[in-house]
């Protein structure tokens, strides 16, 4: 890490300088246009006291008075907030600020206009180089990401429907209880991680439910996975063979491997394997023993032992037509810090080196995992 502050530093000191006058100028535009909306907000309201105030007694006027308070405070706790949706796939404290991902919220849509753009330049500048420190060859588009049919063949989310958009339109026209998926992400990258072709993005999938009608009416939100999901070349795959994550119970892992079991026409059988700090972590599942056992060398399995109990998050992994699969629930990634440029708050220009160093130590995990699977090595072999 010291030598990456060296770089950044040094290398990336005149992008970091740049950003950060971005940062000034984004926080004084948004401020600009609070101060507008209030002033438009305070003149319309004068203007109707006065028109107003002769034609209302004193008991109608403090009706005005109270619900124009309300609407206020109302108003104002929106546009201040700074928490978004509640993490699920990483161990938080509970009722710590660190359980939400961070939404910054919709003023105005100048405003959403400009955050955008200082994120496109954040990705640009900033990202895509830390990111070039690891991949070779790249090829980064921060406005994409996969395709939902190749997520659904990893067979690591056993419970999405084979057609999302389908299952959704259907759904929508039932009565009283329904479910909805919801399928989204960015920032995908394509290269050479070593001698390993790889490409990979965020993933952001969840669930929302709604039940009942009238007063008994209500809607439930479950996030599926968040995070960071990647795909490498793996060569001479014949088999299945699936890593679900102890991360949230065994019972939950079998469950997932019973809906695919129904789907597939080939079943996937549950593997043990003898190594006790993998198994804390991670159950197999494959379709045949012997080629299981060979993915799964006692190196790999004490290599992957060891990433699961130093990171602290969801780990899934599957070996499917020549490729691997990868989904790590590190949550929001490609983000930068932007609590900083809201009203009332004093900027914090620093958090731009934080950032940084934020990728970096979430594109480590990447190149941490194809070196602790041994992929370059089983490329070469071939």
């Amino acid at each position: 890490m010291s030598e990456f502050k060296t770089y950044l530093k040094t290398d990336l000191s005149r992008q970091i300088e740049i950003l950060k006058d971005k940062k000034v100028n984004l926080k004084n535009y948004i401020r600009k246009e609070i101060l507008r909306i209030f002033i438009i907000y305070l003149t319309i309201n004068a203007i109707y006291i006065l028109v107003t105030l002769s034609f209302m007694n004193g008991f109608w006027f403090f009706i005005w008075f109270v619900g124009n308070f309300f609407f206020t405070i109302i108003f104002s706790s929106k546009l201040f907030d700074t928490s978004g949706r509640m993490k699920s796939f990483r161990k938080v404290s509970i009722n710590s600020k660190d359980d939400f991902y961070f939404e910054f919220p919709k003023i105005t849509k100048n405003v959403n206009q400009k955050v955008n753009a200082y994120l496109l330049d954040c990705k640009k500048l900033l990202f895509k180089p830390i990111i070039e420190l690891f991949v070779v060859n790249i090829d980064y588009s921060p406005k994409k990401f996969f395709k939902y049919e190749k997520v659904f063949e990893s067979n690591l989310f056993p419970h999405l429907p084979v057609d999302i958009n389908t299952y959704n339109k259907e759904n929508n026209n039932k009565k009283n209880s329904y479910s909805k998926f919801h399928f989204k992400g960015s920032d995908t990258v394509q290269g050479y991680l070593g001698d390993t072709n790889i490409e990979f993005c965020e993933l952001d999938i969840s669930e929302s439910y709604e039940s009942g009608s009238g007063e008994t009416s209500g809607k439930t939100y479950r996030e599926i996975f968040h995070g960071l999901f990647l795909i490498a070349d793996y060569k001479n795959i014949q088999f299945k063979t699936v890593l679900q994550s102890e991360f949230l119970g065994s019972l939950i892992s079998e469950f997932d491997m019973s809906i695919l079991n129904l789907r597939e026409e080939i079943k996937l059988k549950k593997i043990k394997v003898q190594n006790f700090k993998f198994n804390k972590h991670f159950s197999v599942y494959s379709e045949d023993d012997i080629e299981a056992r060979k993915i799964l060398s006692p190196v790999i399995l004490e290599n992957l032992g060891n990433f699961a109990e130093e990171n602290n998050m969801t780990i899934k992994l599957s070996f499917i037509n020549n490729q691997v699969f990868i989904a790590l629930g590190i949550g929001q990634i490609f983000e930068p810090d932007l609590r900083d440029v809201l009203p009332l708050r004093k900027i914090n220009l620093d958090l731009i080196e934080k950032d940084a160093e934020r990728i970096y130590n979430e594109i480590s995990l990447v190149s941490d995992i194809i070196k602790d699977l041994r992929l370059n090595s089983h490329i070469q072999s071939d």
